[in-house]
């Protein structure tokens, strides 16, 4: 037994540095591979006026000094926000899943939220779901989950650029979304306040949302839906939560039987984009003429994009309803429908998360996304950073949500009703 004792502690001690000198090899060529790619392929060649050659030489000694991927995750991503822009980050599958959650938790309760007013407050409530049968409605203000204040949580979700108001607030909604959230058959106890201010409990069971789609092996699978069906007064309504394959072909086939609709409304809320080849296809379905839509600003040239109608495109009044949590393609869609005038736009400004990404996976097993273009849209409108400001700005009310309204989808629909009676 003593010789056997000793010969694991001699395996272990020999294991263990190799094990972390393994982990500090793939950790160097990591940042070596992200350092490279943005300096190689990112669309612009000032970097915003930041002196790249000198990020490398300030970060690189620091991960050389790290251990762990805790650390080089931390240390790298400090070295990319120094852009200050969106669509540059490192990130582990848990990171992922917590900041992301609307496309990567395979299991929900079936509930969106707001971080509005310093509260968080529950804006949707999917039908049947574990937490309607729960007892959760819309309104209702979140105070623990699993045992832990939801200030105590938000305190510690990362702030991620573009730096402003919108994008927080975004951001603090989806990780609060990505603590509700988790493993399939898995509880989690949320504590709430309800319409009466009493506080109240539930134990909930996350549902499984099913099989993923494996996008990029960069990537976890990613759960994508689709929503299409007829409100009061032969309006569409149309939801997705992502800008991919196969949306594109669901919504062609929902526009079929709703071409007698009065009008279309694109709800992108809690949207955080996706494939602008899926935008262009929608796009295509509500457009009568050849149109110029956008141009792609790549490093080293500029493309412009004009987009042809489909054979039988759809006519009405369009709204795309936005938010704090619609982001990326979500923002581009949007833009390009208000610059050609084809749609209103209707909500709360959207963070300005608009940059065209890839995703690569690192040596150390992380995933990187990088922006290597800018859309902007036919009217020169840059939407990075800055957002785009709704035609008819309105925001969610806490009041209104406990008596089950929507104050942002009832000015869609209202806008819509006005524009048939001219």
């Amino acid at each position: 037994m003593k010789n056997f004792l000793i010969s694991f502690f001699v395996l272990f001690a020999f294991v263990t540095p190799c094990c972390a000198q393994n982990q500090t090899a793939d950790n160097l060529k990591s940042f070596d591979m992200v350092w490279k790619t943005v300096n190689e392929s990112h669309f612009d060649p000032t970097f915003g006026g930041i002196d790249w050659k000198a990020m490398r030489d300030r970060y690189h000694p620091q991960i050389v000094s790290s251990s762990g991927i805790e650390d080089f995750n931390r240390i790298t991503n400090n070295m990319l926000f120094e852009l200050r822009l969106s669509h540059l980050l490192v990130a582990t599958e848990k990171m992922l899943k917590t900041y992301m959650p609307t496309l990567f938790s395979e299991g929900t309760v079936g509930i969106d939220v707001r971080w509005m007013q310093n509260k968080v407050v529950i804006t949707k409530i999917n039908p049947g779901c574990p937490a309607q049968k729960a007892g959760l409605k819309t309104g209702y203000e979140i105070k623990e989950i699993d045992g832990r204040d939801v200030n105590e949580i938000i305190q510690i979700a990362e702030v991620l650029p573009p730096y402003n108001v919108r994008n927080r607030r975004g951001g603090i909604s989806n990780f609060i979304i990505g603590h509700l959230n988790g493993p399939p058959n898995t509880l989690v106890s949320i504590r709430y306040v309800d319409e009466n201010s009493l506080l109240k409990e539930a134990a909930i069971l996350r549902q499984s949302r099913g099989t993923g789609k494996i996008i990029s092996d960069a990537m976890p699978p990613v759960f994508i839906e689709f929503e299409a069906k007829r409100l009061e007064r032969n309006i569409g309504y149309i939801w997705f939560n992502h800008f991919a394959d196969p949306v594109d072909k669901d919504f062609v086939q929902a526009l079929e039987i709703m071409r007698d609709t009065c009008g279309l409304i694109f709800d992108l809320r809690s949207n955080p984009g996706g494939n602008f080849r899926v935008v262009d296809t929608i796009i295509e379905q509500l457009i009568t003429a050849k149109t110029p839509l956008y141009r792609f600003r790549f490093r080293e040239k500029t493309v412009e994009r004009s987009l042809n109608p489909s054979k039988h495109p759809y006519e009405k009044p369009v709204v795309v309803l936005i938010d704090v949590t619609s982001m990326s393609s979500s923002e581009h869609f949007a833009a390009c429908l208000k610059a050609i005038g084809r749609a209103a736009i209707v909500g709360e400004r959207s963070p300005g998360y608009l940059l065209g990404s890839k995703w690569i996976k690192l040596p150390n097993g992380l995933s990187f996304m990088h922006s290597f273009l800018q859309p902007i849209p036919f009217d020169g409108q840059i939407v990075e950073g800055h957002g785009i400001k709704p035609d008819l700005e309105i925001g969610l009310n806490r009041n209104d949500l406990l008596k089950g309204r929507d104050n942002q989808l009832e000015a869609a629909i209202e806008y819509i009703l006005e524009e048939n009676l001219q």
